[in-house]
């Protein structure tokens, strides 16, 4: 379930541009990340993808993947 919302946030294009321009550097713990990435992308999967399930989500290593990448 993790790496799929690592994929569906990594393929779309809204997404990435509101990863590029919020200051998420503000940000240096893993965990408050981790947080800020499921507040601000769990409805958007949930409702477009249909994943219900986002509690089972490792939002941590989603927001040290896609930090990683950029």
């Amino acid at each position: 379930m993790t790496q799929q919302v690592i994929d569906i946030i990594l393929n779309s294009p809204q997404c990435m541009d509101s990863i590029k321009f919020v200051h998420f550097e503000d940000y240096k713990d893993l965990t408050q990340l981790g947080l800020i990435y499921q507040a601000r992308f769990g409805a958007f999967i949930r409702v477009k993808h249909g994943h219900i399930l986002l509690n089972l989500v490792d939002w941590d290593k989603v927001a040290q993947t896609i930090t990683s990448t950029l």
